[in-house]
């Protein structure tokens, strides 16, 4: 009997050593598993054991959110609660500072958080502000442009950027502004001629950030996202000079006028445009015929969704491709229920990229309109390597009327032997 209380025992013992394995790793290892998690959650920790208690007060990630589960005492409001945690946490230097919560009092007391994220050489830096007209927009304070070791910044919603005359944020590598305001135009340029080594920028641009001009000057840029919405904006400028960029996508719901001065290394482009589109076929033109380089010398893959009107972009965009080799076209939903059709005009003549580098074409929403089976038409029989054609049919054709569509696509004559149809 007593043996077998013994052998419980020491079952029992191996059980809660084994069970607790998480706290006999280092420190560090600790730190990295708790960074992962919330700085509310990352503080629930400390209840575990005396190993835990102050554990979180070392972890180089700050991720403080308004949120309920923030305010689960009901007398500490987030403002107290992130001053309580920059008092105990006492890293010297953290990889993530983040602050997403609702704005309900003067913004004056954040500028000290963003100081405090500043002072301990932050790393990444991700500030989303939501609040109500009544307030002002948060104003990060000028220390924030000067920050040497910054390589991530973000910065969403209520945030209203008064950039300094000087700017330097020499390790800054990726920069998205997410439906903030600006000061004025100068403020972009200023901000952007500052990153010297910027490589990935994301613009979410709307009505009332007080700008006219978006000037994209940034020599190392690779990734470009730019998304402007479609409410109350009126004419603005998107100006693009970036010699090294390879991958671009854009959003365009507005009259944009576009000045693209260098995309000479792109190589995709992901590209949603209004039923306006055919404003941008004069300014392709003109920058294509004005270079001394094709528009999309190095451009492989591109996805077109366009809408009334705009379909003979498409004929100038397979111009200016040389190497295209991926097509994805989409009819966009703003093309619907218009009461009249889309129309489409061949190129005068065959592109380069039909006779020799385009190889897979999909097109979505098929609807068996004239203007869609002359496009595939064309493209099967002009696209010498093509090696395959996926057509995917608008969802609302009956069955009779598919068999029917299928048969004219298979009747096309086709300038690739390689080349199949797939339709589904």
């Amino acid at each position: 009997m007593a043996n077998s209380v013994n052998q419980e025992i020491n079952v029992n013992s191996k059980h809660k050593k084994s069970s607790d394995r998480i706290s006999q790793l280092p420190d560090v290892l600790i730190h990295h598993i708790l960074s992962f998690l919330s700085t509310k959650e990352a503080m629930a920790t400390s209840i575990l054991s005396k190993r835990w208690l102050w554990v979180w007060t070392s972890v180089p990630v700050l991720d403080l959110q308004d949120t309920p589960f923030c305010r689960t005492d009901p007398n500490l409001h987030f403002r107290q609660f992130v001053d309580h945690v920059l008092i105990l946490n006492k890293t010297a230097s953290l990889d993530k500072f983040c602050l997403k919560f609702n704005l309900v009092d003067h913004p004056s007391y954040v500028k000290t958080w963003f100081r405090d994220a500043v002072s301990r050489d932050v790393k990444e830096l991700d500030i989303s502000v939501h609040g109500t007209e009544s307030f002002p927009f948060l104003k990060p304070p000028f220390a924030l442009f000067t920050a040497k070791t910054l390589h991530v910044l973000k910065l969403s919603h209520g945030v209203e950027l008064h950039v300094p005359g000087t700017v330097s944020l020499p390790c800054l590598k990726v920069l998205n502004l997410v439906w903030i305001k600006y000061t004025n135009d100068e403020s972009v340029s200023r901000l952007f001629a500052g990153c010297y080594v910027l490589q990935e920028l994301a613009l979410h641009k709307h009505a009332g950030d007080n700008t006219t001009c978006s000037n994209i000057s940034i020599p190392t840029l690779k990734t470009l996202f730019v998304r402007f919405a479609p409410t109350g904006r009126r004419r603005h400028k998107l100006k693009i000079n970036a010699p090294v960029l390879k991958q671009l996508n854009l959003e365009d719901n507005l009259t944009l006028e576009f000045d693209l001065e260098d995309v000479s290394s792109l190589v995709e482009a992901n590209v949603t445009v209004s039923w306006l589109e055919n404003r941008h076929i004069p300014l392709l033109k003109a920058l294509s015929n004005a270079k001394p380089y094709r528009l999309f010398l190095n451009l492989v893959q591109m996805e077109l969704h366009v809408g009334y009107g705009g379909w003979n972009l498409l004929s100038l965009l397979l111009e200016i491709s040389d190497h295209l080799e991926v097509l994805v076209l989409a009819k966009n939903d703003n093309c619907r229920g218009l009461g009249f059709e889309c129309s489409w005009k061949p190129p005068k003549y065959v592109p380069k990229c039909l006779l020799s580098s385009l190889s897979m074409v999909y097109f979505k929403g098929f609807e068996d309109l004239t203007y869609q089976l002359s496009m595939v038409k064309y493209i099967l029989k002009n696209a010498r390597v093509l090696k395959m054609v996926d057509i995917s049919s608008n969802g609302d054709l009956p069955l009779d009327s598919k068999i029917d569509l299928l048969k004219k696509l298979l009747m096309f004559p086709r300038g690739s032997k390689a080349c199949q149809l797939k339709f589904n």
